[in-house]
């Protein structure tokens, strides 16, 4: 009888411990946070201006959070839409943000990889200016920018669906030529030409009758 209440005791210590464990660990487990990733997210604005124009467009990069992003190895393609030609690409402000960190891609013409600056926390966007030159008007050209990883082991995005953007081109009219230009001054001698010479055709048209009259 004593033997048997003994390895009762013995089973019951057992199963408490063994509970004890695994509650320890689950507790272990739930305490462990998951890591914080970052969530990059393309910027583009649109090119927008008159054929033959190279205007400042802002393109880059924020990181929307929660977690910092991870350092070195990340970057962003920026590839210029059809009918534009990327002329230099420079940070806004170069005493601050380090200079040139932009370079065309050897064997893609039209398209520049830039890196992502090692202090990238969250909520902090990089963006730098690009001087495009809008060569042509094609209907619905579009460029991208991308987050790429050139060492192929990218970070775990928590929405990798805003890893790019497309940069879309606005073609405007011809500006209309202001007052004193040389083509307006040319514009009104053509003008008061062209009205002279009406005025001299219809008199003479009305000399030719009289003297038909006559």
């Amino acid at each position: 009888m004593g033997m048997k209440r003994i390895r009762q005791r013995a089973a019951t210590a057992a199963v408490l411990l063994t509970a004890g464990l695994g509650l320890t660990a689950a507790q272990a487990h739930a305490g462990q946070a998951a890591p914080r990733t970052a969530d990059y997210q393309a910027i583009a604005h649109p090119v927008a201006g008159h054929l033959g124009e190279t205007v400042d467009v802002e393109l880059g990069v924020r990181n929307a959070g929660p977690g910092p992003a991870a350092t070195g190895g990340r970057a962003y393609e920026v590839t210029a839409p059809e009918g534009t030609t990327i002329v230099s690409a420079a940070a806004p402000d170069p005493a601050r943000d380090g200079g040139q960190r932009c370079a065309e891609s050897a064997g893609h013409s039209g398209t520049y990889l830039c890196t992502i600056g090692e202090e990238f926390a969250a909520g902090d966007r990089e963006t730098l200016r690009f001087r495009v030159r809008i060569d042509e008007k094609v209907e619905d050209a579009e460029g991208w920018v991308r987050v790429v990883d050139p060492d192929g082991d990218p970070d775990p995005d928590p929405d990798p669906g805003n890893d790019s953007a497309p940069i879309r081109v606005e073609v405007t009219d011809a500006a209309p030529t202001p007052r004193g230009h040389p083509a307006a001054a040319l514009s009104g001698t053509l003008l008061l030409a062209t009205t002279s010479g009406t005025a001299l055709s219809a008199g003479a048209i009305a000399l030719g009758m009289r003297r038909r009259e006559d």
